[in-house]
């Protein structure tokens, strides 16, 4: 019994050290040369249980304290702009990190199965089913991508490259691939016969290869096609206004620091200005006062100017309202897109209806009471006899690539994201949301201009560079270049082809086990 115990406790110990090493790779940390063998503690854990519970339970451990780690910002989130009580806060970041970490406990709980089943094919199977509950975390409920695997290698260039093919859980794919390799080889060397060790480190050892050399063509390849393309100057403007104070000072005063600022960055000649999302809070379209001014500006400057606003619609006896970007153009003409993927708990209330009594807990906590866009429209305009067709990625949209790939395919020629993210305070939250927004722009091979509220504000080219990058909470602007592109990638086109390809294999061989049981019982009648 104690033998037992001693067992259980080094294996928990082993679940932490994974919880700890994957919490590490993201910013602020950025340690992301660990994600090469963060997983090993959890795998050798995992090989060493008992069962599918025991596995599930040591995946759960580490899922809980990556995500309480790396969402600790949560608590502030809670307590200053929900205005709930510390010990709810902490509540909140517990509840979400134990239901993320679920996803954890199953890649380790069928992880053991595929161990214990497939002890040739689990090379591919491994990586197959963290990949698959991955994306299930990422869509289901709405979907939390938040710091996914594949987003930890966001400053390696040359590696997230294929990304354009595969998509960032192709990523995710290869690092697991890596450690489950590392794994076989360090623990499971003397039961692997040794052709297959060979072969094994021959496939992995290709993959890899395969994958830095096409990051270093695409960058070369990227670079070399926008040398003749004309650039077009940007300013990025951050305001800088507390959240509190956002909704609560005067329309003209709101108006005004924008608008200052701007005047401020027309000094270096922009062709296109980017204020935050909801840099004017309040419906536009009934404070044509306002609207006029902004409008005024625009003509008078002849700039073009991106913004976000808040947008109402009335049908069905109510006003509807949305998280709005405006496009206002020299001409005097404008166009909008709605925001499509809204924050739970943040800009609604899932399930309001259902529950009333969850919106009555709620009451008060700062949430919004928004409706979801419906049309994917482009923000359109013409400068200097190019067509400027924008993809407008709000917020927390940056983060899903099914989605944000639905703008290239609609033909945009240049991705903004424009965001709020005064929410997070002084957290390591800005550094994340700036970090998975890489993803974008390498995933479809355009240039995204990035404009937040608090920072941080800057360009990211095609290749996942980061151009420029302001700093968190300082009224600023930063002015660059960008230059549109109408190529169209393999994962703008097809999407996430792969994930699906790799999770069909991983559901087979489940679907594989019982009848390969009963094959075995059956043999041994005979």
């Amino acid at each position: 019994m104690p033998g037992i115990t001693e067992n259980k406790s080094f294996n928990i110990a082993l679940a932490c050290l994974s919880g700890i090493l994957y919490a590490f790779l993201f910013p602020r940390f950025n340690l992301e040369f660990l994600a090469w063998f963060s997983l090993i503690p959890l795998l050798f854990a995992v090989h060493r249980s008992n069962s599918f519970r025991e596995a599930f339970f040591y995946g759960f451990i580490a899922g809980v304290i990556s995500y309480a780690v790396i969402l600790y910002w949560i608590i502030f989130t809670v307590r200053v702009f929900g205005g709930l009580p510390v010990y709810i806060a902490v509540f909140a970041l517990l509840l979400l990190s134990s239901y993320l970490a679920v996803y954890f406990a199953l890649f380790a709980g069928f992880g053991r199965l595929l161990l214990n089943n497939y002890k040739k094919l689990s090379i591919i199977l491994i990586p197959s089913c963290w990949v698959f509950f991955e994306f299930l975390k990422s869509t289901l409920l709405t979907g939390f991508p938040w710091e996914n695997l594949g987003f930890s290698q966001y400053l390696n260039l040359p590696f997230i490259q294929v990304s354009d093919i595969v998509g960032a859980f192709g990523l995710s794919f290869v690092i697991v691939l890596i450690n489950y390799s590392i794994f076989r080889f360090i623990f499971l060397k003397n039961a692997i016969p040794r052709k297959q060790a060979v072969f094994e480190m021959v496939f992995v050892s290709v993959v890899f290869i395969f994958v830095i050399l096409y990051g270093y063509y695409n960058i070369h390849s990227v670079t070399g096609s926008l040398k003749n393309k004309e650039p077009l100057k940007i300013a990025l403007v951050q305001g800088n206004v507390g959240m509190f104070q956002k909704w609560r000072i005067t329309k003209k005063r709101t108006t005004r620091i924008y608008i200052d600022l701007t005047k401020e960055a027309l000094k270096y000649k922009p062709e296109l200005v980017l204020w935050p999302e909801t840099a004017l809070p309040y419906i536009l379209s009934l404070n044509p006062h306002y609207r006029n001014i902004v409008m005024d500006f625009v003509r008078k400057n002849k700039v073009n100017l991106i913004f976000g606003s808040i947008g109402a619609r009335f049908y069905g006896g109510k006003f509807h309202y949305y998280n709005r970007d405006y496009i206002f153009n020299p001409s005097g003409t404008s166009c909008f897109y709605d925001k499509h993927h809204l924050v739970p708990f943040g800009e609604y209330i899932p399930l309001r209806r259902t529950f009333p009594f969850i919106a009555h807990i709620l009451r008060g906590a700062g949430i919004g009471n928004f409706a979801a866009g419906k049309k994917f429209r482009l923000l359109e305009s013409r400068i200097k006899k190019q067509d400027l067709k924008i993809g407008s990625m709000i917020c927390y949209e940056a983060y899903f690539d099914s989605l944000v790939r639905n703008f290239p395919r609609e033909g945009a020629n240049l991705l903004v994201s424009i965001t709020d993210d005064a929410w997070y305070g002084r957290s390591s939250a800005p550094y994340q949301d700036m970090s998975m927004t890489v993803f974008a722009a390498v995933e479809n091979d355009r240039f995204v201009a990035r404009a937040g509220n608090s920072g941080i504000s800057g360009i990211i080219s095609p290749v996942g560079r980061i151009l420029s990058a302001t700093p968190i909470f300082t009224r600023t602007f930063a002015t660059g270049y960008v230059k549109l592109i109408n190529k169209r990638t393999f994962f703008s086109l097809y999407g996430n082809i792969f994930t699906y390809a790799v999770g069909v294999i991983f559901l087979l061989s489940l679907a594989w086990l019982p009848s390969r049981r009963l094959l075995k019982k059956v043999s041994k009648k005979n």
